[in-house]
């Protein structure tokens, strides 16, 4: 039922002249992926005004080959973005720990990213006054960018965060992103009837992160093959990798946060359950236990493959 409120009749005329008063600023714009696009792209240039302050590499990883990248797939790596953002403000400035914002009800929308980059970038604004700079970046303007546009400026971005961390992103890291999309995969085999977790494969020898990557981008092109074929539409990535050299946690911990974005939107897809399971972690984290863990959502996924 929709709320509405009465006006007395002898009041209309004095209702009507205050609608009238009311006018939206003559610049205003809507909140668009353009829009979304042009503020991570200055939220960039801040980060390297940090970067040669701090006298740190600049990242110059290949660019991801994704396509096809939806709304939802984009606020992760917003949500990932500020994480990073909250570690490094944690880091330099003393700044509180914070998690970070949650995801909305609904389907995520150009404004929902934004409204997260702009969280990121006030812990961004927190190390720039801690190191002292003062130096303005230049408005970006806006242009014609899809969410791919944005979500690939964000990935660029939170691999340049990964060189700035005193604390990088630990396989630990990596691994609860991976249990994570074992939950998600378990609740979307359970409207299947499909109830029990697969075992890990036979362990084959310690892993290195560029093992974890690789599998997981695996898991991704598995993922995608099954929503399309389910009518979703999830990222894609081009069968050219683009793989960076000397891989760390961090790119690693970056796709499998791509990896639990395509579950989640298959799983909201299909109406998937949630699946609330105490998965057992490890006393010690490797990328040989990511890269297990790992297995078992590649078997996973071997199960769903013939059902959809």
């Amino acid at each position: 039922m929709t709320n509405s409120v009465r006006i007395p009749d002898n009041n209309f005329l004095a209702f009507i002249a205050i609608l009238g008063a009311i006018q939206l600023p003559a610049n205003a714009q809507p909140v668009d992926n353009p829009a979304v696009f042009a503020l991570a792209s200055e939220v960039a240039e801040e980060v390297e005004l940090i970067r040669e302050v701090m006298g740190r590499p600049f990242d110059d990883s290949p660019r991801l080959p994704a396509s096809n990248v939806s709304q939802l797939e984009a606020f992760f790596q917003a949500q990932t973005l500020f994480r990073k953002a909250n570690q490094l403000a944690q880091e330099i400035a003393g700044a509180a720990r914070l998690a970070a914002p949650a995801l909305p009800e609904g389907v995520p929308q150009p404004a929902d990213t934004q409204a997260v980059i702009l969280q990121a970038r006030e812990q961004i604004g927190l190390v720039r006054d801690a190191l002292g700079i003062d130096a303005e970046v230049s408005p970006v303007p806006r242009g014609s960018s899809s969410v791919t546009g944005v979500f690939m400026t964000i990935i660029d971005l939170n691999r340049q965060l990964n060189l700035l961390l005193d604390t990088p992103i630990a396989p630990s890291d990596v691994f609860d992103q991976v249990s994570l999309a074992v939950l998600y995969s378990a609740g979307i085999l359970s409207k299947f009837g499909v109830s029990e977790f697969p075992p890990a494969a036979p362990f084959d020898g310690h892993k290195q992160p560029g093992d974890v990557y690789a599998l997981l981008l695996e898991t991704i092109d598995e993922v995608s093959d099954i929503s399309r074929r389910a009518g979703v539409n999830v990222l894609r990535l081009s069968s050219s990798r683009n793989i960076p050299d000397d891989i760390e946690p961090g790119h690693v911990y970056d796709i499998a946060r791509i990896l639990v974005s395509t579950l989640a939107l298959l799983a909201d897809a299909l109406d998937a359950e949630e699946i609330f399971s105490t998965l057992e972690k490890p006393a010690r984290i490797f990328p040989t236990q990511v890269y297990e863990r790992a297995t078992i959502l590649e078997r996973q996924l071997a199960q769903l493959s013939p059902l959809i």
